[in-house]
């Protein structure tokens, strides 16, 4: 303690040491961890718009940022990107509480101390903002007795040991005896310049303290009113609150949390990768995001990490079983996020899946939309790179592919990795991995259970396994149970119910668990109690149990041991097997498929069960399971088909017409494809051969599914020309449509199959059936620039001004997308060219601000050319935003009203200022427009021009004679926006035209204030050669040079004092 110090003062210093230096350091710590690439972060259009509401808020609101934050975050061109380091304590609080990922506020907010058992992040940051503001900043005498340091520093260190490293604790510890420099300290608080004139303004204050006192006791019975209302406001809080939890039933919240503990306790072996680390950046600017890679290289244990990340800044974590799930459990604007495990089939694209998922587009769309949620998901690479999966758009919008030469594993990665799980470093560990994509995998399978030597288990893993059941069935009967229960784990297709191999024996579960022994050399009266019991020893080496379900423990090992008995029992998993697991796994030996060849353990058929396989696929057809027969990977072979088509004609006529009629019993009736038939699967999937096999079998051309989806409907959509011919020839119901109205000409005009409208115009379908949106045949043709689509549909005289249920019609599509010939077309049949949409937009409307010059030329005929939405903006209004200035050109040469305004008091002039179209401005200026005509905020076109340096723009308007000090709502005129902004050119020209150089804002800033505080030396240089009133002060009496004193801008110091 200096000597000329009393306690009292030491205790005030120190605790300004350790809250300015160690937990301000602290603080930014936390915020770059959460904002590490702030310039990201500030330039995003979204973040944008939310901090300048803070900054220029709503009548009634308070506003939040001052122009002196804002210009920290948004500082002049030209200078230093902004990083943590620019911000003070305010403006990373400000941040973190208002850009998403959102810090969750404390109970008491982040305005006040919150309470001494709150260890949240809200409540560390609230815990140095509040002594910050409170305590140091506003300190009467610089003075804090022992008691009160005491409490001070307890929260302190609470707060930095939450946000910072363990050199903040370490610098927080050595705060209590460190010898201080005093000297220091009175600059970081600006005690010399500042300090004592605060303490004086303080005594000012008292006085009016004192008045304001009186008000505050009337407030006291609106408080005490206001009270109440916050204590019912709370229980309808607390009913909400239990109203969303409720959202999730609570057997579904307790399955949630308990494979939640289940991932925490997994993760705490995790390894931080590059991959790991490039997931987390990209969701700090997608809500979704898929993991690719094959099975074993990590993808669900990044996913699970990642949600476990984003759990710690208050998401809510929802494991998704089911599409279904996300549209059930989904709260808008609340933090969530979605974990897809193996999208669309854990070994092939499931086909029935991707339909599934399909379905649910619009709600994923919706909660992309919502920036508080995050999907992330996993998806086997042969998976994602299948043809059927790309209609999945969202989740091929951001794909981290795990194998990439970006994101693969590093050797020092897969050498933590090895020292975490094995206990030991590998050597040559590229050179033993090099085969084994799913190095991760390994090493999680030989923590859990080691496997011999761990060298030769790298190299050959499933040799390896191989070995070990080899072994089992050569240790008599009880290694063949063991082997017995994990060929019944196969035929479930790696989903065994504990109930199963409980209880009494059924007839069915006899005559499985007989034909299992046999092909296990067990006795045929092999209890399930034995069987049971050796799973139970298999647990945490071949199989887990989860649910009351058997699994294996890793799918990768499922996909050997289906690949493992596929050889040595290939009969009974024929005759027994789960019917995904034969039709997705098994593949004809003359199969020259390569995208399955490239499969991990395929399962070939030989060709002496080759007729059994037939036999046991016609069989799972009989029973209804129409669809999964039908996506069998054989089908797409037409040998296969032919030899399936072989044995068929074998069948009796009464079988095989009932085979061609069965419904799929499968899917539950509420499923879009439930009710399907083998004539639609068919038709689906371009099988001519099979289509004419089923209509000699007498099949109703018309069957549809529950959802109204006929063979036509399929066929026309897909593009299958020669099976709507043979369809055709059925005379089939032509304006058939599914449950959303739509019809086969429809979905043909839709997709572009000129061939196939051909066709169906033939039977004279209603050209103008619309679907449940109002679409049209014409309206999607239009809409997608199926040119000669229109031009078939146009000659059978269909309504062309038929709008959609959002008042679109055929010209307005075609004129919005930029097609040129469909509008000619249109044009001739008289539409009208006026339409206009819901939302007041006319086609000339939607070409101008689109860009399509040679549409709007055809539309310049329009009869009301300053036709406006329903926001006030005219065609030549959005051609100016959007800088198209041939466009510009053909309006203004119609002479449309160049000073129509938007609602929102945007010209035409104010529009292509702001973005920076120089030539348009040329164009409207010889119109003479009015050119101080500002907007809501009171910004005119000068002032725009000026803010944004724009400055061969200001010259062009100054030659225009504007008033050059008109001020916004906040007082600030073009040249003290430009003085701001460092804009030094547009001040020269400003000056030229004699600018009020004294103006003021609202604040009392005068351009040579603002000037000097931003650290423009150049512009202070031309402002003072205009004698501006140097000692100006602001409304807190602090004039441009203590400004530029604060500031540290030394140069102009000397500027103003010379």
């Amino acid at each position: 303690m200096a000597t000329n110090m009393t306690k009292e003062e030491d205790n005030f210093l120190r605790i300004v040491y350790l809250n300015y230096r160690v937990g301000t350091t602290a603080l930014r710590r936390y915020f770059d961890s959460v904002h590490p690439n702030l310039q990201s972060v500030l330039s995003s259009p979204s973040n944008k718009a939310i901090l300048s509401d803070l900054h220029k808020p709503s009548r009634g609101q308070r506003k939040v940022l001052f122009l002196e934050q804002w210009n920290t975050l948004y500082p002049s061109s030209g200078s230093p990107v902004v990083s943590s380091a620019d911000l003070d304590v305010t403006l990373m609080v400000c941040l973190l509480r208002n850009l998403p990922p959102y810090v969750s506020p404390p109970a008491s907010g982040f305005d006040a101390l919150p309470l001494s058992n709150d260890s949240s992040y809200g409540a560390h940051i609230a815990r140095i903002k509040y002594y910050k503001n409170y305590i140091v900043s506003h300190s009467k005498d610089g003075k804090l007795s022992d008691t009160v340091c005491n409490r001070i520093w307890i929260d302190l260190e609470k707060a930095i040991d939450g946000l910072g490293n363990q050199q903040d604790v370490i610098d927080a510890a050595d705060a209590k005896s460190k010898v201080l420099d005093f000297n220091a300290l009175k600059e970081l608080l600006n005690v010399g310049f500042s300090f004592h004139r605060n303490l004086e303004r303080l005594n000012d204050y008292g006085n009016e303290l004192a008045v304001q006192s009186s008000k505050i006791k009337k407030l006291k019975s609106t408080v005490k009113n206001m009270e109440k209302e916050k204590e019912q406001l709370k229980e309808k809080i607390m009913t909400m609150k239990t109203e969303q939890d409720e959202v999730i039933p609570k057997n579904i919240r307790d399955q949630i949390e308990k494979e939640i503990k289940e991932w925490e306790i997994k993760d705490k072996m995790f390894v931080t990768t590059r991959a790991s680390e490039y997931v987390i950046e990209c969701l700090q600017d997608n809500s979704c995001l898929t993991l690719t890679a094959p099975s074993g290289v990590g993808k669900s244990f990044i996913a699970r990490h990642t949600a476990l990340d984003l759990q710690k800044e208050g998401y809510k974590i929802i494991p998704v079983i089911k599409p279904d799930d996300i549209r059930d459990y989904y709260q808008p604007n609340k933090q969530t996020v979605f974990v897809v495990d193996d999208i669309c089939g854990n070994f092939t694209a499931n086909q029935q899946q991707i339909e599934n998922w399909q379905q649910m587009l619009p709600v994923i769309n919706t909660v992309i939309a919502d920036k508080c949620c995050k999907i992330i998901v996993s998806c086997r690479l042969q998976v994602y790179r299948d043809d059927k999966f790309n209609i999945l758009k969202p989740f091929k919008s951001c794909e981290c592919n795990l194998m990439s030469d970006t994101l693969c594993l590093t050797s020092e990665e897969k050498d933590i990795m090895a020292s975490n799980y094995i206990d030991s470093s590998l050597n040559n560990i590229d050179k033993l991995s090099q085969n084994s994509e799913f190095f991760p995998l390994l090493c999680s399978l030989y923590h859990w259970e080691k496997h011999g030597d761990v060298k030769g288990f790298f190299k050959n893993p499933f040799f390896v396994y191989q070995n070990e059941l080899d072994s089992l069935s050569r240790h008599g009967d009880e290694g063949n149970y063991k082997i017995c229960s994990l060929a019944l784990l196969v035929l479930f297709n790696n989903h065994l119910p504990e109930k199963w191999i409980q209880g009494t024996v059924t007839r069915e579960q006899r005559h499985l668990i007989k034909a299992t022994c046999d092909a296990c050399g067990l006795n045929r009266g092999t209890s399930k109690s034995k069987l049971k019991e050796a799973l139970h020893t298999l647990e945490g080496t071949f199989v887990h149990k989860q649910d009351a379900i058997y699994r294996t423990v890793h799918d990768k090992l499922f996909d050997f041991l289906a690949h493992y008995f596929g050889k040595k029992m290939i009969e009974c998993l024929i005759d027994h097997g789960d019917s995904d697991l034969v039709h997705e796994r098994f593949i004809w030996r003359q199969s020259p498929d390569e995208k399955n060849s490239n499969i991990d353990f395929i399962i070939e058929i030989p060709d002496d069960y080759f007729e059994l396989y037939l036999e046991r696929f016609i069989k799972d057809w009989s029973t209804g399971t129409v669809r999964v027969v039908f996506e069998n990977n054989n089908m797409e072979i037409p040998l296969f088909r032919q030899q399936l088509l072989h044995r068929l004609e074998k069948l009796d006529k009464s079988q095989q017409e009932t085979l061609a009629s069965v419904n799929d019993t499968v899917l539950p009736r509420e499923h879009h494809g439930s009710g399907d038939t083998p004539l639609i699967r068919a038709c689906y999937h371009d099988y001519t051969d099979m289509v004419q096999w089923m209509f000699q079998n007498d099949v109703d051309v018309d069957q549809s599914r529950n959802n109204g989806v006929t063979g036509l409907y399929m066929a026309s959509q897909n593009g299958h020309t020669e099976i709507v011919k043979l369809l055709l020839e059925r005379n089939p119901n032509i304006d058939m449509c599914d449950t959303n109205g739509c019809s086969p000409l429809r979905q043909a005009s839709q997709n572009g199959h000129t061939d196939i409208v051909k066709l169906l115009l033939e039977r004279n379908p209603n050209v103008d059936l619309c679907d449940e949106d109002g679409c049209s045949p014409l309206y999607m043709a239009s809409q997608n620039g199926h040119t000669e689509i229109v031009k078939l549909l146009l000659e059978k005289n269909p309504n062309v001004d038929l709008c959609d249920n959002d008042g679109c019609s055929p010209l307005y599509m075609a004129s919005q997308n930029g097609h040129t010939e469909i509008v000619k077309l249109l044009l001739e049949r008289n539409t009208n060219i006026d339409l206009c949409d819901e939302d007041g937009c006319s086609p000339l409307y939607m070409a101008s601000q689109n860009g399509h010059t040679e549409i709007v030329q055809l539309l310049e005929g329009n009869r009301n050319i300053d036709l406006c939405d329903n926001d006030g903006c005219s065609p030549l209004y959005m051609a100016s935003q959007n800088g198209h200035t041939e466009i510009v050109k053909l309006l203004l040469e119609r002479n449309t009203n160049t000073d129509l305004c938007s609602n929102e008091c945007f010209s035409p002039l104010y529009m292509a200022i702001r973005h920076g179209h120089t030539e348009i401005v040329k164009l409207l200026l010889t119109k003479t427009p009015t050119i101080d005509v500002c907007d809501e905020d009171g910004c005119s076109p000068l002032y725009i021009a000026s803010q944004n340096d724009y400055t061969d723009i200001v010259k062009l308007l100054l030659e225009n004679n504007p008033i050059v000090d008109l001020c916004d709502n906040d007082g600030c005129s073009p040249l003290y926006i430009a003085s701001q902004g460092g804009h030094t050119n547009i001040v020269k020209l400003l000056l030229e035209r004699n600018s009020n150089i004294d103006l003021c804002d609202n604040d009392g800033c005068s351009p040579l204030y603002i000037a000097s505080q931003e650290g423009h030396t150049d512009i202070v240089k031309l402002l003072l050669e205009r004698n501006p009133t140097i000692g100006l002060c602001d409304e807190e009496c602090w004039s441009p040079l203590d400004i530029a004193i604060q500031k540290g801008h030394t140069d102009i110091v000397r500027l103003l004092v010379e």
